[in-house]
């Protein structure tokens, strides 16, 4: 048994490193997503501003041409009022259509200075959101560059790490505990072994019973941690 844990031990020693680069591997896409995301949403940001910049220009435009309508309304009511001084209900009916329309221009006016402040101020944050964003969209392309860079690197390493431990593979460690070793990796982090120092399992820092103390001490059985189920081994065995 004390070959078998030996043959762990030095797979374990790469499997640490696999670990690592396969966490590395996750980890890059995810910045780069994460990032993506980033400059996605000053995107949407600058679209949201030309959108509403579009829309109320649009609507300074309806209230000017609205305007000018009324005021031309106004102008042939003013003739017509004139024109009509001998008849008191026709003339008092122009003038209350003409005040009507007056107060109508005036409503529109405070309407269109009010869409022109917004408009300004939405144009000045958009110079500021489209610097940010064209900051934002040169560092991605910077960030990928690095990125597809740091991955190839890692998956070379991979490959190379994956290689050596195919080759560490002993015929000293049988398929049933090759399995269990293969299964504690993914559930615990790429760490399978755990040295036993005292009665302390130096991965999870629990103490275990006398017996498994023992065991481990005799060297004759796979013996695993009550608490992280990691498989211990003593020091010594680490140091032959």
């Amino acid at each position: 048994m004390q070959d078998t844990l030996r043959a762990l031990l030095a797979l374990q020693e790469l499997d640490e490193d696999i670990f690592r680069v396969r966490e590395e591997l996750k980890r890059l896409p995810r910045e780069r997503e994460q990032r993506r995301e980033g400059v996605a949403a000053i995107e949407a940001r600058k679209a949201a501003l030309e959108g509403a910049i579009f829309e109320r220009r649009t609507r300074i435009r309806e209230i000017e041409d609205e305007s000018t309508r009324k005021r031309q309304r106004m102008r042939k009511a003013e003739g017509e009022a004139n024109s009509s001084r001998g008849d008191m209900a026709l003339m008092a009916a122009f003038q209350h259509e003409i005040k009507t329309l007056k107060r109508d221009i005036g409503g529109l006016e405070e309407e269109g200075l009010e869409l022109v402040e917004q408009v300004e101020g939405f144009e000045g944050e958009l110079a500021t959101v489209s610097a940010q964003l064209e900051q934002a969209q040169k560092d991605f392309a910077e960030l990928s560059d690095n990125v597809d860079a740091e991955m190839r690197v890692a998956e070379a390493k991979l490959n190379e790490l994956e290689t050596e431990r195919a080759r560490r593979l002993s015929d000293d460690v049988k398929d049933e505990v090759l399995g269990l070793y293969d299964r504690l990796l993914g559930a615990r982090e790429g760490l399978a072994l755990a040295e036993l120092d005292g009665r302390i399992c130096q991965a999870c820092f629990m103490e275990v019973p006398t017996n498994c103390y023992v065991k481990v001490a005799r060297g004759i059985d796979i013996v695993q941690c009550p608490s992280c189920d990691r498989i211990l081994y003593q020091r010594a065995l680490k140091e032959s």
